[in-house]
């Protein structure tokens, strides 16, 4: 097991447009790290520049205690997962797996023990003499794994490697990887920008956009405590409901119809969210306010309701069960204070984070 330190990474192209804009962070050796967020926003090159496939623009990258930016892609100990799995077409199974280890020069028995060994791991031993192409998406999924595990390498990246698959088998696929990873105690470092995947897998996560660091955190801490309201809409499905409003003297203003006493340290403008999980049905008392139903989307577990809260802006709850409610409906519903999050409406940032000085 290996850590990694990124001191301040910078990444421009001839171009001038700076792609990453100084990465800071530790990834603990063992850990389960995932680099999240929308397409474009710089983390595959990240990626690309730990494996050493491209050179920083400025900045340090420490590979255990070894200063790594000058070392080639065969002297970092690291093995990386494609999102394409980059398997040789005209080999079998077997010989895609061993093919590092060739490359390596390591004896002809110790590549077929560890070829054994990865493919008995991975469900793979009656499929050793086939091609590629005679493999579905998930059998060449694991072939890809199978060929990383045979290095023995500390540190394994892998750059969304599920995207190819359905739905069901990327279900699947999740939980295998996690659970290979803490079998063998590897160090993982993987990208994807489905956020779903980031929540399920990561012992931390970082959560990039255009280039700069939004958080870092383990997925729950973010997802209860998000640092900025880009983290609050991204994280989450569905994304958190956010609408303008303006607090005076402990009272928030949302909308005409609905107002209610807040307990924060603020005067102003802020932006007002709340998870769909925690808009309940009003079930006495006095509702926090009324709104039409617009769609129902009943998942059999769960029920998904929007609704308009105000003219153009929908909103979403999400009620455990099944619950009949059609377009038109009118729905009474209540929300407690304690479950909404408050971000300035000029900076974005959660004012929670401000209050404690975690933010400047």
């Amino acid at each position: 097991m290996k850590a990694l330190q990124l001191n301040q990474i910078r990444k421009s192209y001839q171009q001038g447009a700076e792609v990453l804009k100084g990465i800071d962070v530790a990834i603990q050796p063992g850990e389960f790290f995932v680099l999240v967020g929308p397409s474009g926003c710089g983390k595959s090159t990240l990626l690309r520049l730990l494996a050493g496939l491209e050179d920083v623009s400025s900045g340090e990258i420490y590979i255990g205690n070894e200063f790594a930016n000058r070392l080639k892609p065969s002297e970092r100990e690291l093995s990386m997962v494609f999102q394409n799995y980059a398997l040789f077409p005209h080999m079998t199974v077997e010989q895609n797996i061993m093919f590092g280890l060739h490359v390596k020069k390591i004896a002809k028995e110790e590549q077929r023990k560890r070829c054994e060994e990865a493919a008995e791991m991975l469900g793979l031993i009656p499929y050793l003499k086939r091609k590629p192409k005679e493999l579905s998406g998930g059998q060449r999924q694991r072939v890809a794994l199978a060929r990383a595990i045979v290095s023995h390498d500390p540190i394994c990246l892998m750059d969304e490697p599920l995207s190819n698959l359905d739905a069901k088998l990327r279900a699947k696929m999740r939980s295998e990887i996690r659970q290979l990873q803490r079998k063998l105690g590897i160090t993982m470092i993987y990208v994807t920008h489905d956020q779903t995947e980031a929540m399920t897998m990561a012992d931390r996560m970082m959560i990039l956009n255009q280039g700069v660091i939004q958080q870092i955190g383990k997925p729950l801490d973010i997802y209860n405590h998000p640092q900025n309201a880009f983290v609050a809409s991204f994280i989450g499905a569905p994304p958190m409901n956010m609408i303008p409003a303006n607090v005076a003297d402990s009272v928030l203003h949302i909308t005409e119809n609905w107002s209610m006493d807040v307990d924060i340290d603020w005067q102003g403008d802020v932006i007002a969210g709340v998870r769909p999980e925690h808009i309940q049905q009003a079930k006495s008392g006095t509702p926090s306010f009324t709104a039409e139903v617009v769609n129902v989307e009943m998942l059999g577990t769960e029920t998904l309701i929007s609704f308009e809260i105000q003219s153009g802006l929908q909103w979403t709850a999400k009620w455990q069960g099944q619950h009949q409610l059609n377009p038109g409906d009118i729905v009474s519903l209540f929300i407690d204070q304690n479950q909404m999050v408050f971000f300035d409406e000029k900076e974005k940032v959660n004012i929670e984070y401000q209050s404690l000085g975690a933010v400047q």
